[in-house]
C-alpha cells in the first residue's frame, strides 16, 4: 500500500511555502467530509453515488502522491458503476491511511 506524502504538493507549490500550507489546509478540511459522504452512500448501497464520491477522492489520492492507490480507486470506481463494491475493503484501507496521515499534519 502506498504511503501518503507531501512530495507532489511541494512540487506543485515550488518554493511558495504559503501555497503549500493552503493546499494542506484544504485537504485537512475536505478529506474527512468527502470520506464521510462516501461511507454513507456506500452503506446505503448507493453505488453510483459512491462511484462519484470515489472519483472526487481520487484527486486527494493523487495530490498525496499515491499512484498505486489511485489505480485502485479507478478500478473501484468502475466496479461501483457496475454495482459491484468488491474492492471496498482495500479502498477503505487507503482512506484510513490518508486520514491518519492528514491528521498528523
Amino acid at each position: 500500500m502506498d504511503k501518503p506524502n507531501l512530495d507532489k504538493i511541494k512540487e506543485i507549490a515550488s518554493d511558495q511555502l504559503e501555497f503549500q500550507k493552503e493546499m494542506i489546509a484544504i485537504i485537512k478540511e475536505e478529506l474527512p467530509v468527502e470520506v464521510e459522504i462516501y461511507r454513507k452512500n456506500l452503506n446505503a448501497k448507493y453505488f453510483l453515488r459512491s462511484a462519484e464520491d470515489v472519483h472526487k477522492l481520487k484527486h486527494k489520492i493523487s495530490i498525496l502522491n499515491m499512484a498505486n492507490s489511485y489505480e485502485l480507486a479507478t478500478n473501484y470506481e468502475n466496479e461501483l458503476r457496475a454495482d459491484n463494491p468488491k474492492l471496498a475493503g482495500q479502498f477503505e484501507d487507503t482512506l484510513q491511511n490518508m486520514l491518519d496521515f492528514v491528521a498528523k499534519l
